[in-house]
């Protein structure tokens, strides 16, 4: 132990004498962990835990407690009660608040509410909102709100809303599509959105908005006694889900409050990967700043060997430098992190003022952040150690340079375990699995390390032909492979990722678009709605008349049973099993000519002479047997135990040569005359006789939907897919990466070759050159790491795209209603060529250009030993 304390005696004196470089290291070690840690503290914050949801929750009650009229029992979650199992098939009514009592017990006091969802007049349309009918003024419900202005509603004509509606106190609000007209008397702060509540709230007096509205009944229950586990279930029992206290405090051990709710399994990261892969990434950067530490120290640790040290006592000298100044580091960068995620949350508000929770600091998740800096700080020491435990000690002493090159690489493992990583990768976009992801990056980032030395090396004698300071610059870095090679691998890390996501969202984009379905030809603007009534549509007419004048409008329907309830027309032959796909048309809408010629894209005169004569024109040729097409007719909505109608129609089979939409159009009079009603459901403006602009469209949007929440105007624009090209925060998070990489890199080869410089100052050299030799040292790191990290980029997004490729050709064919078998998009690879072009030149001459800027060029001559 003696040995150790002396070992960090003395590092803890040389890294204070050495401040400017200790700095640089503790930069390079902190400033992962300060992202990190800030990155945990704003997401846990961010993130409310059931705990911190009881605010909103329960106010000051002890239990919240919601009848699902259900016939018990059900099974709930002890956290989040809405998520159930066992779901009994038999309703009942709502309980009763003595019924309520008894369940909560002697001495508990009911506070009866209502929860449901409703609509408010704002300009020319409607916005939903969370109606919460209870007294708020009542000390339980109070502290569920926060007031901002005003008062609680005290009479029926009175409410109060959430700041986000936008409405003063003393204005009107007009709610329901009734246009009640309530005076608002109080604003309140809107929970954050990570409560799972709507922002848009509108609070008031029971029985006054809710009457005939899809409603739940919630008991918030004020009550000394604790309601525990046993308690809830009991409660479950009667199909009443609970919200306790004391349940969050002491929650069931085991599955016992646990529901599974099926849908897909969540990738999680595996941790000991990710450590791995931050590690390596530190390690990379810090590595070589301890090797250069270590050779300006070298007379030091001489003069310790010369008076008696051990290579292993040396070694420990130089990891103790490892352990204090990565401890050092991660302690300051998480402390900063801390304090930085501070002022984020104190800049975007906690609620009340915010949108946030409360300020929570993850302890664990800093503690081990914590610990992987210090092992990234130790870990980039063991090179540097090594190094120090074989020096010659003579040589040191004398002051002159250590001749031993550094290692030219191992470039045949290095190939070797770039390969495997490539395969992992490849088992990962089949499988999906995030830890193959993971490993794959981190196999293919060790060989890249390993390959580095032996591809600098090579590329030394191509700067012959250089100017002189690039020529300089590049023979450095040749001669110090050591701490070049991690640099440029870091950068190429960066370049990597950068690379390898914009590949692959401009892939995902080109294959969304090749993949892209509409029930619309493109331009069209539709105003469609399955359940809107006639008085309505008469209405939305006027409406579209006025705003829209001399457009036609194509006008589809579908039939409805003796319930008017409207039917959908379904191919029963189609021609592949699961073809086709779910939209507000169904197969066979009814129409006339001017539906047909907009479906067909032209005009058809033997099609629309079929149509005219009560015929069926179908575009799909396995409809249609014995010139009649059959029709299942299932309700739009899904109805249990209905069984669907069936028809047979006279049909005239039209062919066409691309996906349509619909399988075909049916005559109007083919479904009069076998009883049927009609509806309309969609009023069209056929883009081939006028296309909308979005000014119209917004005219028209705002009148129509006013009239009836089930009504909706939409205009096919194509697939969607401006938010997966040109992603700037990309961009920019690599570029800050890679010149972060590249000026620490810099940093260190200026200050290594300090003695070179002195010798160009001796010859005569101008500071400018100088200043050019620093420049050129960052064009070479970055000029070799950028390109070679944009190609590795490209490689990885290669074999994730052709993973895919491989799933989707699994997967059975996407089929038109018609029949048109769409073809398999295979392989889609897009390579955003300008953005690649941008990178790799513009980075490593910003890199120089900075480098440049910001280099010491005044060099203080020393006096050297021979």
């Amino acid at each position: 132990m003696s040995a150790v304390r002396a070992a960090l005696r003395i590092s803890r004196r040389d890294l204070w004498r050495a401040k400017g470089r200790s700095l640089l290291i503790l930069v390079m070690i902190g400033l992962p962990v300060l992202a990190i840690t800030a990155a945990a503290v704003y997401t846990s914050t961010s993130d409310l835990d059931p705990r911190e949801r009881l605010r909103w929750e329960l106010g000051s009650a002890a239990v919240l407690v919601t009848d699902t009229e259900l016939v018990g029992p059900i099974r709930q979650s002890a956290e989040r009660p809405g998520l159930f199992m066992e779901l009994p098939d038999k309703t009942r009514p709502p309980l009763t608040k003595a019924e309520i009592e008894a369940v909560a017990g002697p001495g508990a006091r009911v506070i009866r509410s209502f929860e449901g969802y409703g609509e408010y007049q704002e300009r020319d349309s409607y916005r939903d909102a969370t109606i919460w009918e209870a007294d708020a003024r009542d000390p339980v419900t109070t502290s569920r709100f926060h007031l901002l202005d005003g008062r609680f509603p005290q009479t029926e004509d009175e409410v109060a809303v959430s700041d986000v509606v936008g409405v003063p106190v003393g204005n009107v609000l007009r709610v329901t599509r009734a246009g009640i007209a309530k005076r608002v008397v109080g604003v309140v702060r809107a929970a954050p959105p990570a409560a799972h509540y709507n922002v848009r709230q509108i609070i008031t007096l029971p029985g006054t908005l809710l009457d005939g509205v899809s409603h739940q009944s919630r008991w918030l229950i004020e009550t000394r006694q604790p309601v525990t586990w046993d308690r809830v279930r009991q409660a479950n029992e009667k199909g009443l889900t609970v919200l306790s206290r004391a349940v969050l405090d002491d929650p069931p051990s085991g599955e016992d409050g646990q529901v599974d709710v099926g849908g897909y399994p969540s990738l999680t990261w595996n941790e000991p990967l990710v450590a791995a892969v931050l590690v390596t990434q530190v390690v990379l950067l810090a590595g070589p700043a301890f090797a250069v530490g270590l050779r300006r120290r070298r007379r030091e640790l001489a003069l310790i060997a010369a008076q008696g040290g051990s290579g292993r006592q040396l070694k420990l000298i130089v990891i103790s430098d490892g352990l204090i100044l990565g401890a050092g580091a991660s302690v300051i960068g998480a402390i900063l992190g801390v304090g930085v995620a501070r002022v984020i949350v104190a800049a975007a508000g906690q609620w009340p003022d915010g949108e946030l929770g409360p300020f929570e600091v993850p302890v664990g998740l800093v503690a081990l952040t914590v610990a992987l800096g210090t092992l990234s700080g130790l870990v980039a020491a063991i090179v540097p150690a090594v190094q120090a435990a074989r020096w010659d000690v003579a040589a040191a002493l004398a002051g002159r340079r250590d001749t031993r090159r550094d290692r030219a690489g191992r470039p045949l493992l290095g190939t070797l375990v770039a390969v495997l990583g490539v395969a992992a990768l490849a088992y990962a976009a089949l499988s999906g699995r995030l830890d193959a992801y993971i490993a794959g990056a981190l196999l293919g980032q060790l060989g890249l390390v390993m390959i580095m030395p032996w591809l600098i090396r090579r590329i030394g004698p191509l700067a012959r032909r250089l100017p002189l300071p690039l020529r300089l610059a590049v023979r450095d870095g040749v001669r110090n492979r050591g701490r070049t090679a991690p640099a440029v691998v870091a950068v190429m890390a960066a370049a990597a990722t950068f690379g390898m996501i914009t590949v692959l969202s401009d892939s995902s984009a080109a294959r969304n678009e090749q993949r892209y379905r509409s029930p619309y030809t493109q331009g069209t603007t539709a105003i469609y709605g399955a359940e809107v009534t006639e008085e309505s549509w008469r209405t939305i007419r006027g409406i579209a008349a006025k705003t829209l004048p001399g457009v036609p409008l194509v006008e589809a329907l579908t039939p409805v049973d003796a319930k008017d309830e409207p039917l959908r027309t379904e191919l029963q032959e189609r021609g592949c099993d699961g073809c086709g796909w779910y939209n507000a048309w169904g197969d066979l809408p009814l129409g006339g000519p001017d539906l047909l010629r907009y479906l067909l894209g032209r005009t058809d005169p033997a099609a629309e002479a079929a149509l005219a004569a009560g015929r069926a024109v179908v575009f799909n040729p396995a409809g249609v047997r014995n010139g009649e097409v059959a029709l299942t007719l299932p309700p739009h909505r899904l109805i249990e135990d209905v069984e669907p109608a069936r028809v047979s129609l006279p049909a005239t089979l039209v062919k066409v040569d691309c996906p349509t939409a619909v399988a075909g159009v049916a005559p109007v009079s083919a479904f009069t005359s076998r009883g049927y009603a009609v509806k309309l459901t969609h009023l069209l403006v056929d883009p081939q006789v006028r296309r909308l602009t979005p000014a119209e469209v917004q005219r028209l949007d705002g009148p129509v939907r006013a009239v009836t929440a089930k009504v909706a105007v939409t205009t096919e624009h194509g697939p969607d897919i401006g938010g997966l090209r040109g992603l700037h925060p990309f961009v920019i998070a690599a570029a800050l990466i890679a010149l972060g990489a590249t000026f620490s890199a810099t940093a260190l080869a200026a200050a290594d070759a300090r003695r070179d410089m002195e010798t160009l100052s001796a010859l005569g050299a101008r500071p400018r050159t100088r200043r050019a030799v620093v420049a050129g040292q960052a064009a070479f790191i970055a000029g070799l790491g950028v390109p070679v990290g944009l190609l590795a980029g490209l490689g990885l997004a290669a074999v994730e795209s052709a993973g895919l490729a491989i799933n989707v050709s699994r997967m059975p064919p996407d089929v038109a209603p018609n029949g048109y078998r769409f073809p398999d998009p295979g392989f889609v690879l897009a390579v955003p060529w300008p953005q690649f072009v941008a990178v790799a030149v513009g980075l490593p001459l910003l890199a120089a250009l900075v480098a440049g800027l910001f280099a010491r060029t005044r060099v203080r001559l020393s006096r050297r030993v021979a």
